[in-house]
């Protein structure tokens, strides 16, 4: 029997209106992207999979118990399964410096660049720049010999020419005020105002057509009347571009350097090129460059063991604490307690950058206690951050520092959950302290601990916060071809791989080692979960 729209509660309605306002959101999206040049195929299938999907589970009676996990697989699959599907289609490009945008914003980009005669570069004028109260500015040139004036409307050189773009042209007379204060309705600005403006308009990139052919501005003071032409021709059947300036063609390169980009008959690259799919070439080169692989693999065992030491030496040094504290005969062991947890109720980038300050070689406080030490010996003061072996002592040294209190509580807290009963019965047959820790305390402080360990392994894994504010990776590695230091984890390296300030940034070979680290970490955590488990089955 069918219900009448009255039985239907505030929740039903609520539920119907937010589907609405979700399905229309969803839709402005699909326009947006079909409208958007060179959009991306992929998110707007998501889309309309994840669209479909939601409406599905809310909307069908029958799919109650997919309501309560769908907000946590939405969440999921925004901050999880989207990025590392993007970090794997990034990985198989060429995305880099100089090659970001689609193929026919690349063609664009060239076509709309003018080849300029030299020898026809005609009268030289003064620039002045006007605005109405609406915000749009004109652009008043003014011969200074003759006293001859343009005053119109500039566009982009890459834009279509604009019919009407002069509004008014003449002579300025003796007795006249130039420039004027008003012309046709619009106010002359002052310098400070034209700057203001130049942040957001490129006046350099500006033109005003007219007959005998172009106004070029040359800045923000003055402008010339050029003859000019396209210089770049596109031709779509045989892919080429033509340079009509120096009479040359341009084809697609097909070389591991060059693809991506138009490559001339006299070899000259042009820039920019285009994102285009390369395949596996991005792991190729970690695996099989010389000049990758040789510091990807000394980034690679540095950081094993930069991993196994931090998570070993903190857990040693937390769980001695918290066993000398876990003592019946210990004294003040809230107090002992609360200093051993200070590193870490501190906020840990301002205590990497106090330890940063305390290293420092030339003035640094460790260097002044030891300086005593050092004139005894007879030696120079130890570089801490500029060594490379000092540096990663430093780096395990501040780690130790900062996770060992991290430790001292889970051991604690560990200790504390073990039965006293099975450990009476174990000093009963006549086991000794270390025999009953050897054998029975320490194994299963290790289920309950092993995979926290792990956790603690895959953070210092990437801890990228304390290489970058302690060492920034360094010091450098002399001669290597992509940009890597002494103190580098494979998070830094590609940190610096994809931000190499002045030597390209190579996004693509940066995804491809990003989804390494990932592989890395997932094989390791399955091996040492199946580990736990083991532990689990033998003393849980």
């Amino acid at each position: 029997m069918a219900r009448s729209l009255r039985e239907y509660g505030r929740g039903f309605w609520f539920k119907l209106f937010a589907i609405a306002v979700f399905d229309a959101l969803a839709l402005y999206s699909f326009l947006v992207l079909i409208s958007t040049e060179g959009s991306n195929r992929l998110m707007m299938v998501l889309l309309v999979v994840g669209t479909v999907f939601i409406n599905w589970v809310y909307l069908w009676p029958n799919t109650l118990a997919l309501r309560w996990v769908t907000p946590g697989l939405i969440f999921m699959g925004i901050f999880v399964i989207i990025p590392i599907i993007y970090t794997v289609y990034v990985s198989l490009t060429n995305y880099q410096t100089g090659n970001v945008n689609s193929k026919a914003q690349t063609i664009e980009f060239f076509e709309g660049q003018v080849y300029v005669d030299p020898e026809s570069a005609g009268e030289l004028f003064d620039l002045y720049v006007y605005s109405d109260d609406a915000g749009e500015f004109r652009l008043l040139l003014v011969n200074p010999e003759s006293g001859e004036y343009i005053f119109g409307q500039g566009r982009p050189r890459s834009e279509p020419p604009i019919d009407g773009a002069v509004e008014a042209t003449g002579t300025f007379g003796p007795d006249d005020a130039v420039p004027p204060e008003n012309v046709g309705g619009f106010r002359l600005l002052t310098q400070r105002e034209v700057f203001q403006l130049s942040t957001q308009v490129d006046f350099a990139a500006l033109v005003i057509d007219i007959e005998q052919g172009e106004v070029v501005i040359l800045g923000l003071s003055q402008g010339r009347v050029v003859q000019a032409s396209q210089r770049w021709v596109y031709d779509e059947d045989t892919d080429t571009l033509t340079d009509t300036a120096l009479e040359r063609q341009c084809t697609t390169g097909d070389t591991e350097a060059t693809v991506g980009n138009f490559v001339c008959d006299d070899g000259d690259v042009l820039t920019p090129g285009w994102v285009t799919f390369i395949g596996l070439k991005n792991y190729g080169r970690v695996f099989t460059n010389e000049l990758i692989r040789g510091p990807f693999v000394r980034v690679f065992i540095w950081n094993f063991v930069f991993a196994f030491l931090s998570v070993a030496l903190t857990f040693a040094l937390g769980l001695m604490l918290a066993l000398a504290l876990h003592h019946e005969r210990m004294r003040g062991v809230r107090f002992y307690r609360s200093i051993y947890i200070i590193p870490y109720a501190i906020p840990a980038f301002l205590s990497i950058l106090v330890w940063r300050g305390l290293f420092n070689s030339s003035f640094g406080t460790v260097n002044e206690l030891l300086s005593p030490l050092y004139d005894l010996l007879g030696v120079d003061p130890i570089r801490w951050l500029s060594d490379p072996t000092w540096a990663k002592v430093t780096v395990l040294f501040v780690n130790l520092w900062l996770g060992f209190p991290y430790m001292f509580l889970l051991a604690t807290g560990a200790l504390q959950s073990i039965p006293e009963d099975i450990l009476e019965a174990a000093r009963t047959d006549g086991a000794k302290g270390r025999r009953v820790f050897r054998s029975i305390t320490f194994p299963l402080l290790m289920v309950s601990l092993a995979p926290l360990l792990i956790g603690s392994f895959a953070f210092n894994f990437n801890n990228f916060n304390l290489i970058y504010l302690l060492t920034n990776g360094g010091p450098p590695v002399l001669g290597a071809d992509v940009p890597v230091g002494h103190t580098d984890i494979l998070i830094s390296f590609t940190f610096n791989l994809a931000n190499a300030s002045g030597r390209g940034n190579q996004f693509g070979l940066a995804s491809a080692v990003t989804m390494i680290i990932f592989l890395l970490l997932l094989l390791i955590s399955a091996f040492s979960f199946r580990f736990t488990k083991r532990l689990e089955d033998t003393y849980g």
